[in-house]
């Protein structure tokens, strides 16, 4: 039978007597490494290097009874100057972490219930990195990106986001609409007002409007609290003039 060996990371997603130890696992006829990683529980989006009895080899290597794999995750990215910002697709357990992303400026969809077939087309379709607690959708084959996050608190899910996609230098925060995604703009009091409190239209002088939906957002008591989330990930200065956050 073949022998695997996983590293680092990838243990979190074994079974217990698995981890961090070798160990031999019988394989279908003519299986592919990645066939036989995924049914160990370890989607392919999560593995960066396969060596196989100590040479690279690709996921569609096929298994030899005396191969011997070593497997290691997917190294962190970080970004070349200039490139685009990453975009996301969120799953539907996923949606304070969604909402954290669009905070930072990061185009972020959430999906709603939808089989995995049709997520998967959707990522694949728009060139999103799938986010997910759901092994099964990111073994599809169109994921050809994702991450499997392991983090339990929405604050823990957006530093190790942060972290292994590189995202600091496209931080862009208060630019995003939390609730639907879509890209904020100024707004004027007289464009706004309708939309107001009366004592929000008599106390605030800077608004910007989602693009998408038509939210109005100002700096009130809320935007205290965001703004020291997004202080830990943002070189931008925070202050009323670069903030777009919902008044309380």
């Amino acid at each position: 039978m073949p022998h695997f060996r996983f590293h680092d990371e990838l243990n979190d997603l074994l079974r217990p007597d698995f981890r961090d130890r070798g160990f031999e696992w019988p394989c279908a006829e003519r299986a592919t490494a990645k066939h036989a990683i995924e049914a160990l529980g370890v989607p392919h989006t999560e593995v960066g290097r396969v060596l196989v009895d100590g040479q690279p080899a690709g996921l569609g290597h096929l298994l030899r009874e005396t191969d011997s794999l070593d497997v290691f995750p997917a190294a962190a990215t970080h970004p070349a100057a200039g490139d685009p910002a990453p975009r996301f697709l969120a799953d539907a357990h996923l949606g304070g972490l969604a909402r954290r992303l669009r905070l930072l400026g990061f185009d972020t969809e959430l999906a709603r219930d939808a089989p995995d077939r049709s997520l998967a087309d959707l990522a694949d379709g728009d060139g999103r990195i799938v986010l997910s607690r759901d092994r099964e959708l990111l073994k599809h084959r169109r994921v050809t990106r994702g991450r499997y996050v392991r983090a339990r608190t929405t604050d823990g899910q957006l530093r190790e986001v942060v972290a292994h996609f590189g995202l600091r230098e496209n931080v862009r925060p208060f630019s995003r609409c939390l609730e639907c995604n879509a890209p904020l703009r100024p707004a004027s009091l007289a464009e706004v007002a309708d939309r107001l409190p009366p004592r929000v239209a008599a106390d605030q002088t800077e608004f910007t409007l989602c693009t998408g939906c038509g939210r109005v957002y100002w700096p009130g008591s809320h935007w205290q609290r965001l703004r020291a989330v997004v202080s830990e990930y943002s070189t931008v200065p925070t202050d009323r003039s670069a903030s777009a956050e919902p008044g309380s």
